[in-house]
């Protein structure tokens, strides 16, 4: 679970920001909390939902934790960024740091870089009160200054976890070249490594391209996505794949040569999936290990017969697309403690459909879960709907100075309905427009 994330100098972010999602003392829907069983514990949010208007920093939030995740499993990330730019005087190093609940415990990652690569990785074991190193990288020049904790140097494990964070190469990670090079002795670090490889991050062109495999090879899964389409109300009956030629589907020479080689010789049944103006293409082998090309589709069922309708992906519309993503995402969290953040929650979704992704996501919540969803939205009608906290709502806003600020609806303590006061602009974070006046419409027309 997502405790805390800290930003500086990163995207709209300029001094270093922090977002909480550690609980209040409120008694209000108790299953959204984690609460603290043991003096040293945190109780954390099961829910997040972070507003503001357009430009306003809330993506750069969702972009930062990719970043970071980018880092943790594979060392330096390609992914594009921009320091704060707003500035007469442009510093390069920027940070983030996590703060997380896994396995019982809680640690905090971060990484401080700049366009040249990593600056700076470490490691600490959390608690309400103390904070214990498990490891510390810093870069001066090309030389890296390395430490582990002094309780892990004393078994036999040491000299190995020396040689280990010593060869980590400049633009790797410890914690990615821990696990790569089957590092042993330290088990936060494989606990921290695990977390970061069950943070799933959907931005609104993200797709998941695992669920057409198991539609076919799991029929619980395809029982369970079939009823959910069907609650949610998608006119979707059922999903089926239809054998295709690759010349049919319209793959590019080039991709479908460097699919084809890359399942050539392999003795499992492995494929490939490819998602193409919402058309979800795949290529695996058959029982007779022979190459096969499919197209997912869906069903509608004509009314009063037996026969189907059977529509392409792209035929659906744009919010039952987003459909297959987050229903994918509903199946996970029910079977494993998975943590979901999402940008954009509500786009191309109704409000009502909205509402209903959140009340589904609530009903999966036990007492001992460990699952977490958190989005970003500008759906104000779940502000006076949804089963939500107060501590579960934060605001985005940015400033005369383009710099990004958070604020959380806790600080405001509200005692109107939050959605009027949200459009009221009593807690920020929504656009704010000139005066029509100021456009010269004629002025236009005449060049």
């Amino acid at each position: 679970m997502l405790v805390s994330a800290k930003f500086e100098n990163i995207y709209s972010f300029n001094e270093e920001t922090r977002i909480l999602f550690t609980a209040s003392k409120s008694d209000q829907l108790p299953l959204q909390v984690s609460r603290a069983e043991k003096r040293d514990d945190i109780s954390v949010l099961r829910m997040g939902l972070i507003y503001g208007a357009n430009a306003s920093g809330k993506s750069n939030i969702i972009k930062c934790l990719a970043i970071i995740k980018a880092f943790a499993l594979n060392g330096w990330s390609k992914r594009k960024y921009n320091y704060f730019k707003m500035t007469d005087e442009p510093q390069e190093r920027s940070s983030i740091e996590l703060e997380f609940k896994v396995d019982g415990q809680f640690f905090a990652y971060g990484v401080a870089f700049s366009k040249g690569g990593l600056l700076e990785e470490w490691l600490y074991k959390t608690g309400s009160r103390t904070d214990t190193l498990i490891f510390e990288r810093k870069r001066s020049v090309n030389e890296w200054e390395n430490v582990i904790a002094p309780q892990f140097m004393k078994n036999e494990d040491g000299q190995f976890l020396k040689f280990l964070i010593d060869g980590t190469p400049t633009k790797g990670t410890f914690l990615s070249e821990y696990i790569k090079r089957n590092g042993k002795g330290i088990d936060a670090i494989k606990s921290a490594h695990k977390w970061f490889e069950n943070l799933n991050i959907i931005f609104p062109d993200t797709h998941r391209t695992d669920f057409p495999f198991r539609i076919v090879n799991d029929t619980q899964f395809r029982t369970v996505m079939r009823e959910l389409l069907n609650y949610f109300g998608t006119g979707i009956s059922d999903l089926c794949r239809v054998e295709s030629k690759p010349e049919e589907l319209g793959i590019p020479d080039e991709i479908r040569q460097k699919i084809e080689e890359s399942l050539e010789g392999k003795d499992k049944r492995n494929g490939v999936m490819i998602h193409n103006d919402s058309r979800f293409i795949f290529a695996e082998k058959d029982e007779s290990m022979n190459l096969k090309w499919h197209e997912l589709k869906t069903i509608h069922k004509k009314e009063g017969s037996n026969s189907n309708y059977i529509f392409e992906m792209f035929e659906e519309s744009d919010g039952t697309s987003r459909l297959f993503d987050f229903i994918p995402m509903l199946i996970d969290m029910r079977a494993n403690d998975a943590v979901y953040v999402i940008d954009e929650v509500d786009r191309s979704l109704h409000p009502m459909l909205t509402l209903k992704l959140l009340e589904m996501y609530n009903s999966l919540l036990k007492s001992d879960s460990q699952m977490q969803l958190i989005c970003t939205t500008h759906e104000s009608n779940l502000l006076s709907t949804a089963p939500i906290r107060q501590d579960e709502v934060w605001f985005v806003e940015k400033d005369e100075r383009g710099e990004s600020h958070l604020s959380s609806l806790c600080e405001y303590k509200p005692r109107e309905n939050v959605q009027k006061g949200y459009l009221n602009g009593r807690y920020g974070a929504i656009p704010f427009f000139g005066e029509l006046n100021n456009i010269h419409w004629d002025d236009a027309e005449q060049e």
